[in-house]
């Protein structure tokens, strides 16, 4: 009798079907055109004028993560320049030739450094010819395109199960409100991936700060300080483990805390302090199997296209655009619709946007989630295209720089709270 029960609970057990497990793999490139003697534009300041690149401090990245889950697939690739175009997307999936990945699962996150690669330079809808907005250069596109593509496939063919963990500390007087708003996110958060082994894979943190050490006299590649973060991370963990770093709503958000004897420096101080805090706080956490996980993502219609109503008198200067010009980019370079999308790994959650968010954005919709039960939400800024700046009609209607880079009127900001806070809502389980 014995014998039988046992023969019988064995066949159960062998036709029950495996319980899903979440698969990871990690890949990353340079994308420092320098090294293939090209003329490099550098991102964030219209006062450079389209001069290239001096020299190379660091190594610009692009970096891959592919996740798995039951079929469901996806990807985040972050990337050291200031903007990402949807074309640079698009070419670069298509490059990559990685099946099941498109750009409706694919997160390309702009790490906004400003002494990264000029987002515009790479942009096939800049038909501008304005060295201030940057100049469209296809040689640099097909340079990033090719190494984003070599990141993506590697960490194709990489995947292995993954264990996660997340969590979130505070760092105060890390950031500031540059408008002067009350809105200040100091929030630290991280996702640690790890093999079955137990050895860190991957490590992704989340913090809301410009990469605005330098100015734009300063003329080398860099990473600015995320880049110098993630590898203090890296250093610190050892291994094979990779470091991603998504920008939060930082259209409002500077760093402060540090010195140093040159830009450069501060940078590097910066991002050491916040690579270490980051390191703390991955290192403390303990990753278990993955119960929860969801990628979705929407097309939302934007408003229609305006220019701010002292565009002229306060950026137009610095950019060197026109009236005419501005009426004819705002029709060609901005687009109609844009993506946002939501990841889920067990506690953790990240809802995107496609511009530079302000603080007040980003917070709303943080605080949504958390009251739907998320325990890590956090926001990712400069992803998988480009709209301008995100604000609240309040702050649209305070005037000011930011202002001047909002493309779609004073109801942008509520448009993309609500339609972010719904797609996140989508992947909770309350």
């Amino acid at each position: 009798m014995y014998p039988l029960l046992m023969l019988l609970l064995l066949v159960v057990f062998c036709c029950l079907p495996a319980a899903a497990q979440l698969q990871a793999g990690t890949g990353r490139a340079s994308i420092t055109p320098l090294e293939a003697d090209m003329p490099t534009q550098l991102g964030g300041y219209g006062a450079r004028a389209g001069k290239p690149a001096e020299g190379v401090l660091d190594t610009l990245y692009a970096k891959a993560l592919v996740l798995d889950y039951n079929g469901t697939k996806g990807a985040i690739v972050t990337l050291d320049v200031c903007s990402v175009p949807i074309n640079l997307v698009k070419e670069s999936l298509t490059a990559a030739n990685v099946p099941g990945l498109t750009a409706d699962n694919t997160l390309m996150c702009a790490s906004h450094t400003h002494t990264g690669l000029e987002g515009f330079a790479l942009d096939r809808r800049n038909i501008a010819d304005n060295p201030n907005i940057g100049i469209f250069s296809e040689p640099m596109l097909a340079f990033v395109v090719e190494r984003v593509g070599l990141a993506l496939r590697e960490a194709s063919e990489n995947m292995q199960p993954v264990n996660a963990a997340s969590g979130t500390v505070s760092l105060p007087g890390m950031n500031r409100n540059r408008r002067r708003a009350d809105c200040v996110d100091d929030d630290l958060t991280v996702l640690r991936l790890d093999t079955e082994a137990g050895d860190p894979l991957a490590i992704l943190v989340n913090f809301t700060a410009h990469g605005t050490f330098v100015t734009e006299h300063d003329m080398l590649a860099s990473g600015e300080w995320a880049g110098e973060m993630q590898r203090v991370v890296e250093a610190l963990f050892g291994g094979d483990v990779t470091c991603f770093y998504t920008n939060g709503a930082e259209g409002d958000i500077s760093p402060v805390g540090v010195g140093g004897g040159s830009n450069y420096e501060r940078a590097q101080n910066y991002g050491r302090e916040v690579g270490i805090a980051a390191w703390r706080l991955a290192k403390a956490l303990t990753p278990t199997a993955v119960t929860e996980f969801g990628l979705t993502s929407t097309w939302v219609s934007l408003p229609e296209r305006t220019g701010a109503p002292e565009f002229l008198k306060i950026a137009g200067d610095e950019y060197n655009v026109s009236a005419e010009q501005l009426d004819m980019l705002l029709h060609v370079l901005f687009p109609e619709t844009a993506p946002l999308y939501a990841l889920r790994i067990n506690a953790f959650q990240l809802v995107t946007f496609p511009g530079e968010a302000i603080c007040a954005v980003g917070t709303a919709v943080k605080d949504a989630l958390r009251q739907k039960g998320v325990g890590h939400p956090c926001v990712a800024s400069l992803t998988s295209d480009y709209i301008g700046y995100i604000l609240t009609e309040e702050e649209y209607h305070r005037s000011g720089y930011e202002v001047t880079a909002s493309f779609y009127g004073d109801a942008l900001g509520s448009l993309i709270v609500a339609e972010a806070i719904a797609l996140g809502k989508t992947l909770t389980t309350e």
